[in-house]
């Protein structure tokens, strides 16, 4: 490029910015994007957005640097395109952006393309509120969401709200494939930063969620409000795609790909705390039964 003196103003932006040639060849990478990614410019510039480094998905699991790479398109049409994705953190979590493509013009000719990102988060989700709560004792030591003694506190609210106020809800159960393999093979600390890895990719993506906790071992568990066996279905979707685009990077082994298993249901009229937890379990084990990988809601 001619002029490189818009170093100076993107990176004082809080976004994430990088710039690609006609080759799609990485040449330029702000702080925003070292700060949302983990990835510095010395690690980036000089690679190709298809080295996937990102690993972008979209809500369906497609990942977009190998089929429908935004930046390519905007390459041959010159069209300004936007995206909501999940990009994957230097650490492995998947994290949802905003992101937008726009055409790099010299002389009149497109000779790259710039993509701007910007994380897509709730700011004071009610993850968030549970963080500004004081009590140690109600939250999981390794992985810092609501423990199982919280999250037994918050379904029998969501209980009472039901019974008096007659708003439905969905409760989730999350088991992780072949987890004592993974433990097994890898070692304790390495599972411990798997189950890290996916807390962060669920607290920062799964935004529809009242609570998410973890339940118990390898066990995550979620509450929906307002859902229908077809919403519910759908986000739970959601959440088996997002854990199949996570994986832990290591410096010791290749990068361990993760996969789980999802059982599920909306409150009914006669369920106790205890029904709709049975219930949910006996849908993830037939999940688990069906090989992993799978959702089971009904």
């Amino acid at each position: 490029m001619k002029n490189m003196d818009y170093r100076l103003i993107l990176d004082s932006l809080y976004e994430g910015v990088y710039i690609v040639d006609k080759d799609r060849k990485i040449i330029y990478w702000n702080q925003g994007a070292r700060r949302i990614t983990g990835y510095s410019s010395e690690e980036t510039i000089g690679k190709y957005c298809h080295d996937n480094i990102l690993n972008h998905i979209d809500v369906y699991g497609r990942q977009l640097c190998l089929d429908g790479c935004p930046l390519r398109e905007t390459l041959n049409d010159g069209l300004a395109r936007d995206l909501d994705s999940y990009l994957q953190h230097k650490r492995g979590h998947r994290i949802p952006v905003k992101l937008k493509a726009l055409p790099l013009y010299e002389d009149g000719i497109i000779v790259g393309t710039i993509e701007v990102f910007t994380e897509n988060v709730d700011s004071f989700s009610n993850y968030n509120k549970f963080e500004m709560f004081p009590n140690a004792s109600l939250k999981d030591a390794l992985t810092g969401l609501p423990n199982r003694r919280y999250f037994e506190h918050f379904l029998n609210a969501k209980m009472n709200d039901y019974r008096v106020l007659d708003i439905p809800f969905g409760v989730a159960l999350i088991d992780i494939d072949n987890f004592e393999g993974i433990n097994n093979t890898y070692g304790l600390k390495l599972s411990d930063d798997l189950l890290r890895l996916l807390a962060d990719s669920y607290r920062h993506s799964i935004r529809l969620a009242d609570m998410i906790g973890r339940w118990q071992n390898d066990e995550f568990v979620f509450i929906f409000s307002g859902v229908s066996n077809r919403s519910l279905e759908h986000v739970c979707d959601k959440i088996r795609v997002l854990s199949e685009g996570s994986s832990l990077r290591t410096s010791e082994f290749s990068d361990i790909d993760i996969t789980v298993s999802v059982g599920a249901s909306v409150v009914r009229k006669d369920d106790t705390v205890d029904k709709i937890i049975n219930r949910v379990s006996e849908r993830l084990k037939k999940a688990k039964s069906k090989g992993g990988n799978t959702c089971i809601t009904k």
